[in-house]
């Protein structure tokens, strides 16, 4: 006897309500066949997992999560960070610089290891036919549109071929062929579970009716249909292989409905009870006719495995050697399924990579390990626009391109048109992977403005400002540790009256000189941290009057700790810190802007500057819901004249309230800050409104 388990997306859930029932009356299959989410319960069905540890594995699953693309800002190298997490929209290129739309919704790379460390334990059977029950499952050739019958190899690989919806999941590519979703070509594979040898077949459909044209009204309803029409077609061309049918109503659950799995499950359990009689009458006549029904046994979990070999697959450009190197694995030691599992996670966030994956071949004395990859583009536009109260409308563009101009290099290209204009290149060339020396060179335009400050500390005028300079660097990284950058800055700076009446006397100078900054970071989340810590601090000094109008020295310095209190409350630390070191005309051309919305919360931005100041920054940050951020807390400013630490200086204190928003396209932060005897302050920032290559700047 047999089950052919139906696909159906989160429908598929109620196979396992149904499993469940069946084998409470002593039921057990002989062979396994299934399609898409059908190929994943009957997969792990089949390595001998009782229908009630199957409920509890699904039911732990995190849906949205696996299907979740975006790295994880605390696991990056610290290389990586010196750029952060911007665009509204990232589009690869291809080889004729030519933008393409991403192929799919989600790449699935967290969704691969999953599957991999579900399926790692039957790595010893490459032939299905050996698992507790034989089993097998149906692709899509993504080519042909033919179907393919997976019944040997790796169990992870065919399961993952059979799941790649269309546009929605990643076609699946592996040793040079690429397949679709299962339920394309064949999405109840009751033919199939015959050909394996069953006699008698128990078909299990959880794909709905076809809705009618009033019943379709919005985008998932209609996407839902546009599913299951290519599936009700190839089911009901099959349905004269099955004995029994056991086919609940799921009309009310939609494809995509993970989230209501322990509901789905039910359904398929209630059905199953309901339809008890026929499912009893053929259990009794199969018993009749001397079918015994056996249990099978557990597939065992080892807790490590002998890796002998490593081999690399799908990579194009990244050397074999280099992605072994991110692992960090050598052959002939142990690893636990974690170690290995680690390691991949790591070659991913190396940010070259859509997916990394494990599969393991047996060997004479264990395992060959097969790192299959899958490389990212190596050219990529990334567009942005973003909106400030401060600003106003900026629109950007960055042309970045990874390992294309050299070996282990990155190369941005951005200019930027609205508030801000401006025109920057960035190019690095890093000398080692994870730790080492790099090389940074840094030219720029802009075109911004210029604000003037009385003795007062107060803005009271506003000028052009035309700026063009070169800033090239050399630093050290370490791993994920810190990075310090030793670089030399030059540039010409042009100051022109535009609406206002007061300028500067010297309205053309150069400046020159050499600076230092260190930078460590650890943030969970670069828009909205949680956790963690941020430290950056910079020196600039400029001594030689033969190079540089204005001799200088200048420091500055942001610390921010971020501590976890519970779940989704934590606290916030900040100081940030700058100086002229007492000298006020060091700052006439050059000066602080330390205040708005990113900063002291107190006052506008640009309405305030000083020669020296300190902002201290006490609050709680709360993640109440999901993709929503609140910050609350208390900041101190002192721009006192020395720099004093104590009680006794000057503070003042303000207090705000920092309500943030994630959309699939860009943050959205609203800001409301009162200071003591003043009027409210109020920002709005929407999209990515930081500076992309604020870490490169002089």
């Amino acid at each position: 006897m047999g089950y052919a388990f139906s696909g159906g997306g989160a429908r598929g859930y109620a196979h396992v309500g149904i499993l469940k029932v069946l084998e409470e009356n002593g039921i057990y299959p002989d062979y396994i066949t299934g399609t898409s989410i059908g190929a994943v319960i009957g997969a792990i069905y089949a390595s001998g997992y009782s229908a009630s540890e199957l409920e509890q594995l699904l039911l732990k699953l995190n849906i949205p999560r696996l299907l979740d693309d975006r790295f994880e800002r605390e696991d990056l190298y610290i290389g990586q960070k010196r750029w952060p997490d911007w665009g509204n929209l990232n589009m690869d290129l291809d080889s004729g610089w030519n933008p393409r739309l991403p192929p799919s919704i989600f790449a699935g790379h967290r969704l691969n290891l999953e599957l991999a460390r579900l399926a790692l334990p039957t790595s010893p059977y490459q032939d299905f036919g050996q698992l507790p029950i034989p089993f097998a499952t149906v692709a899509t050739n993504l080519a042909t549109g033919d179907p393919v019958l997976f019944d040997s190899g790796s169990l992870m690989q065919a399961v993952r071929a059979s799941i790649s919806v269309p546009s929605i999941m990643r076609h699946f590519e592996f040793d040079g062929t690429a397949y679709i979703d299962g339920g394309v070509s064949q999405n109840f594979p009751l033919a199939q579970v015959r050909q394996l040898g069953a006699d008698v077949v128990i078909g299990l459909k959880s794909n709905s009716r076809l809705r009618s044209q009033d019943e379709l009204v919005d985008a998932l309803e209609i996407l839902d249909q546009t599913i299951n029409i290519g599936m009700t077609r190839n089911i009901n061309a099959n349905l004269d292989e099955c004995d029994l049918l056991l086919e609940p109503d799921l009309s009310q659950w939609l494809n995509t409905d993970f989230s209501k799995a322990a509901g789905l499950i039910a359904a398929g359990e209630a059905y199953a009870r309901l339809h008890l009689p026929e499912i009893i009458a053929l259990r009794d006549s199969l018993l009749a006719l001397g079918h015994v029904f056996s249990p099978p046994q557990r597939i065992p979990i080892p807790t490590h495995y002998l890796i002998q070999a490593i081999e690399v697959r799908g990579n194009k450009y990244i050397s074999s050697a280099k992605i072994k190197e991110y692992s960090g694995l050598v052959a002939g030691n142990p690893y636990t399924p974690n170690q290995l599992f680690d390691a991949c996670q790591e070659i991913w966030n190396s940010r070259y990579f859509l997916t990394a994956y494990p599969i393991l071949v047996p060997s004479d004395k264990g395992y060959k390990l097969r790192i299959y990859v899958q490389e990212s583009q190596r050219r990529h536009l990334l567009l942005n626009l973003s909106f400030t109260s401060e600003e106003k409308l900026n629109v950007a563009a960055i042309l970045a391109l990874d390992n294309l101009a050299l070996k282990n290099s990155n190369l941005k290209a951005g200019l930027t048109l609205g508030g801000r204009n401006e025109v920057n290149l960035d190019y690095v060339k890093n000398f080692g992977e994870f730790r080492g020396v790099y090389f940074r060179l840094f030219p720029y335009i802009n075109e911004n403005w210029f604000y003037i400050y009385n003795d007062d500390n107060f803005r009271v005028a506003k000028i052009k400002s035309l700026e063009y300079g070169i800033t090239p660097g050399v630093g050290l990284f370490a791993n994920k540790l810190a990075v310090a950058e030793t670089f030399f800055y030059s540039y010409r700076k042009k100051l022109y009256r535009d609406v206002s009446s007061t300028a500067p006397v010297d309205s053309l100078y150069l400046i020159s000189g050499l600076g230092l900054k260190l930078y460590h970071e650890s943030l969970n989340d670069d828009v909205f941290p949680q956790s963690g810590i941020r430290a950056f601090a910079k020196f600039n000094f400029a001594r030689w009057d033969k190079i540089s109008d204005q001799i200088y020295n200048k420091f500055v310095a942001d610390l921010d700790v971020y501590s976890q209190l519970f779940d989704r409350l934590s606290l916030h630390l900040g100081l940030n810190y700058g100086t002229y070191f007492g000298a006020e005309e060091q700052g006439a051309s050059d000066p602080f802007y330390f205040s708005g919305s990113h900063g002291y919360r107190g006052y506008q931005r640009y309405e305030v500057s000083s020669p020296l100041y300190k902002i201290y920054t006490l609050a709680l940050v709360l993640k109440p819901f999901s993709n929503t951020f609140l910050e609350t807390g208390v900041q101190g400013l002192n721009t006192a004249a020395s720099d004093t630490w104590g009680a006794s200086q000057d503070v003042l204190w303000s207090v705000y309230a920092d309500l943030g928003y994630r959309t699939p396209i860009g943050p959205l932060r609203l800001v409301a800050a009162i200071r003591r005897n003043s009027q409210p302050n109020f920002f709005l920032n929407i999209g990515y409104d930081t500076d992309f290559f604020w870490f490169s700047r002089k």
